[in-house]
């Protein structure tokens, strides 16, 4: 009997066989590609040898050596025919034949340099517009965090306080770590001179949660975060970024165990993160990372009202409801989804606030308010950026959709040129038809081509996007900010971008032109003698593509128009107060608490005050249009539901309005005296004093409001003029305090009205404050330059936009001369007989141009359209402009009749030199 399973092993030897034999054959195939003179030779000897052992034959049968030579070569059936047989069956067919459609695609450029570069060029500018914004994109938005599992990295964007963060880490089932982080400006101690840098505070579970490894020593743990004020088992320690490890230590190890003196405080360096860590947000890597248990020393300032000591060792704050607690990143249990973590942590969020009492009825209120608020979490994998959720879906929109467009134009202007160039190989078509060739081989051959033309688009646009994403990041560093940092180059992700630009550009430029030359009529094409004439719906086509062209181009026009109106007019608004000759110098007090905080602020202020050239001068420590919201109760207030509203408070100090230039209309300013051993006062706005109090007087009224759990009154002692805003969010409600009465403070701004050489006294300013201390930072700017600042954003879309929008002009330009430059040279014999008839040359002229306006305008009433809905996407950030803005419309249309009128002179003044004898010899 046989064995069990016996009757299968045959089969298992057969398939054995079947597989080794394909794998024998497919490597004889890759022997054959790679060495096909090899195979060829040895083909060519072998066919040899047949024939003359066939000859032999026949010579002996009586044949003569020719006939036997013949008859031969009759019975083998074709030498080539064989050699073209042998090639299908031992190599890959389709590669070798791509490879020659390659090959002879290339030569054929080669011989017309001049539409070549042309094309190129114009692939180049598309492609390299596109690569150039999506490597600045993805490093800015898209790429994930280098941590493993990225896409489960969550951040809150409901706001929460510290120890509400704390409740719900702790009862959280939805999430597998938490970890609260804040980012500030810090003052950096090395050796003898103070520098500035990036600090973040985070809690201690921060690279544990995200899974950070050191790249030297050790990272943060949560025994740093556990003793207030003193930073856990090693004393205050901080953990640098590795790009800082490289910036300012040259990789040096030793800078472990390493003290420095951050904002006053001896911090121990004991560890490097990993290298390609930057943080959690993509433009701005903090070049220090501190425990958040060092707040209190090491920024007191940062929510001075909100963080105190508790009991067990962390920081509290007494209010669980309060907005303004630290940023919170976190990251979800492996299967759980966004949706149900946040239904999860809303319910904890309910119960925490439900749990605390309280007896007032404006604090039941806010509870109530409270408890039907929702926590929204929003993905975090790739970061937080710069720009708040509607700015950011904006911004990806334009990035996205802008180069795009151009490459769109590029495309249609290279399809037009391919039109015409296919109109001029007529004949050369037919004749391969003629012989044989079939229409799908002609068309892979003309893609074949358009590749070619494409792949050397991209590269040479490959280094146009190098140039300009280094151009970009330098223009978007110099007005983001000193502490601007953003890590763009060309990876592999950019490669592949570029490639898969380049092979969907040869689709849309090269598959229409391809299949119309496919479509040539024989007949008409040989006897016409390769003369190029073509078919109205070829001509019809490349006018389509150039109007299409001039539509997108003026769309991007009236957008950059919008935009660029948008930024003046921001630029040019009157906020209420004189800025010109107003300069801010920024400086931290380190190391300064309390009483000595004020102290020194009043010297400040008095030596500034006295300083020559410098007309007025104050401090504060927020400067317009920036300010803290804060709800208040006005004590005997009209037309205000529950006399409570929202404000906006400034923390200001002598000399503030007479440096900002702000009248005080009724009582008195802010002064020196007004400090921590006298009552509480303010000052407010015109427009707030005719809200509350309507026409009666508001000197000597009162405000009250929520300060470190407790409330606080404060009296109104006077009543500024009005300052405005450019902001559509909502109505700007400045209040201003004291900010002696609020100390310790870490940050001022001194505001310096300088008359004359501003340098001179900038620079007597700064030599004043080294006097004073020299560890004291100070970065100056003036009030114009923060005024651009606050305006980045719609800036930096106005530059993207005027870019573009001028290069598709350019495009466009260039298909619109393509495409007349082609109908002159295609009815040059009826020009020439048209004036060997009586024709004027002007009149040749105009009736060119006509044709060439005729198009543009075609384009123009497109374009409008388009634009119309366009603009619509940037309405929500346009200020004093609408979205249809006439006087935009009449640019753009005028730049674009201006271009368009330069592109068709040239042809016009071409046709009109057509030669009227050549052209009746030709006829």
């Amino acid at each position: 009997m046989a064995p069990r399973g016996g009757h299968r092993r045959p089969v298992l030897q057969n398939l054995r066989g079947a597989v080794v034999s394909r794998v024998r054959a497919f490597l004889r195939r890759v022997y054959a590609l790679l060495h096909p003179r090899h195979i060829d030779r040895d083909l060519d000897e072998e066919i040899a040898a047949h024939l003359a052992e066939a000859e032999e034959e026949y010579v002996q049968q009586g044949l003569s050596p020719p006939h036997a030579r013949l008859a031969a070569l009759r019975d083998f059936g074709g030498v080539t025919h064989t050699r073209e047989r042998h090639r299908d069956v031992r190599s890959f067919v389709w590669l070798e034949n791509a490879w020659r459609d390659l090959r002879y695609g290339s030569r054929l450029l080669l011989r017309n340099p001049g539409f070549t570069a042309v094309v190129v060029c114009s692939l180049a500018l598309g492609i390299g517009a596109n690569t150039a914004l999506f490597s600045v994109m993805d490093a800015m938005m898209l790429r994930m965090l280098p941590v493993p599992r990225a896409d489960e990295i969550v951040r809150f964007r409901t706001p929460l306080s510290y120890p509400a963060f704390r409740a719900i880490r702790d009862r959280t089932e939805t999430l597998a770590g938490m970890s609260a982080f804040t980012i500030f400006p810090a003052s950096v101690r090395l050796d003898q001179d103070a520098e500035q840098a990036v600090a973040q505070m985070v809690s201690g579970n921060f690279y544990a949660m995200l899974g950070v490894n050191a790249a030297v020593g050790r990272l943060l743990s949560p025994d740093d975060d556990r003793i207030p004020g003193v930073g856990g088992r090693d004393g205050p320690v901080a953990v640098i970024s590795c790009q800082y490890w490289q910036r300012r230590f040259a990789f040096d190890t030793s800078i472990v165990g390493r003290t420095i003196t951050l904002n006053g405080v001896p911090v121990t360096i004991v560890g490097v993160a990993a290298p390609k860590f930057f943080g959690v947000l993509q433009t701005l890597s903090p070049d220090f990372t501190l425990p958040i248990a060092l707040q209190p020393r090491v920024s007191p300032s940062t929510n001075t009202e909100l963080w105190v000591h508790g009991d067990e060792g962390s920081i509290l704050t007494y209010d669980l409801t309060d907005e303004y607690g630290p940023s919170i990143v976190a990251r979800l249990k492996r299967g759980v989804a966004i949706e149900r973590a946040q239904a999860e942590l809303t319910v904890l969020y309910q119960q925490i606030l439900a749990a605390r009492g309280s007896t007032r009825s404006d604090e039941q209120q806010r509870r109530r308010e409270h408890a039907e608020q929702k926590v929204e979490l929003t993905p975090a994998g790739n970061g937080s950026g710069m720009f708040q959720p509607q700015e950011r879906n904006l911004l990806l929109i334009v990035m996205s959709a802008v180069p795009a467009v151009v490459l769109l134009i590029a495309c249609a202007n290279v399809a037009t040129l391919l039109l015409a160039r296919a109109a001029a190989r007529q004949r050369e078509v037919a004749v391969r038809l003629s012989i044989g060739s079939g229409r799908i081989r002609l068309i892979r051959q003309l893609l074949t081509e358009s590749f070619v033309l494409a792949i050397a688009g991209g590269a040479v646009g490959l280094l146009i996007a190098t140039w300009g994403r280094r151009m970009l990041l330098t223009w978007i560093s110099s007005r983001a900010g000193p502490f601007f940092a953003l890590q763009a180059e060309t990876d592999t992700r950019t490669l592949v971008f570029t490639l898969a630009a380049s092979i969907t550009a040869t689709l849309l430029f090269g598959t229409a032109p391809a299949i119309r030359a496919s479509k040539t009529d024989l007949v008409s094409a040989l006897k016409n003698g390769g003369r190029g004439v073509t078919g109205s719906r070829g001509w019809e086509a490349g006018k389509v593509l150039v109007a299409a062209q001039v539509a997108l181009s003026l769309m991007l026009l009236v957008s950059a128009g919008l935009l660029v109106r948008t930024v003046r007019n921001l630029q040019a608004f009157d906020p209420g107060f004189d800025r010109e000759g107003l300069y801010l110098l920024h400086t931290m007090f380190l190391g300064y608490k309390g009483p000595q905080t004020g102290t020194l602020l009043k010297e400040v202020w008095e030596r500034m005050s006295s300083l020559p050239g410098a007309r007025a001068v104050g401090i504060s420590q927020e400067v317009p249009p920036d300010g803290r919201r804060l709800g208040v109760t006005v004590d005997g207030a009209v037309n205000l539901a529950q006399n409570r509203m929202y404000v906006d408070r400034l923390m200001v100090g002598p000399g503030f309005f007479d440096a900002m230039g702000i009248p005080i209309l009724a009582g008195r300013a802010i002064t020196a005296r007004d400090d921590e051993h006298t009552p509480n006062v303010c000052v407010v706005s015109a427009a707030m004093a005719r809200t509350f109090f309507a026409d009666r007087n508001a000197i000597g009224r009162h405000f009250t409001f929520k300060r470190t759990g407790a409330e606080y009154t404060v009296e109104i002692v006077g009543v500024a003029k009005d300052l405005k805003r450019a902001d559509p969010q909502g109505e700007w409600r400045p209040v201003y305090c004291p900010m002696l009465q609020d100390l310790p403070t870490l940050n001022a701004v001194v505001l310096i009205r300088a008359s004359g050489d501003a340098s001179a006294v900038l620079a007597a300013a700064i030599r004043q404050f080294r006097e004073i201390d020299k560890n004291l930072f100070v970065d100056v700017v003036s009030m114009d330059r923060r005024i651009e600042d606050n305006v980045f954003f719609q800036r930096l879309l106005a530059t993207l936009a005027s870019v573009f929008g001028g290069l598709a002009l350019l495009l466009a330009s260039i298909g619109l001369y393509g495409v007349m430059a082609y109908s002159v040279a295609r009815r040059s014999n009826e020009v020439g007989i048209r004036m060997a008839l009586g024709a004027d040359r002007r009149n040749v002229v105009v009736k060119v141009i006509r044709e060439t306006m005729t198009l543009v305008a075609a384009g123009v009433v497109i374009g409008l359209a388009v634009a119309w809905g366009a603009t619509r996407l940037v309405a929500s950030t346009l200020f004093g402009v609408t979205a249809m803005d006439p006087l935009t419309l009449a640019f753009a249309i005028t730049a674009m009749m201006t271009v368009a009128l330069l592109a068709g002179y040239v042809p016009a003044r071409r046709a009109a030199a057509v030669n009227p004898i050549m052209a009746l010899r030709q006829e």
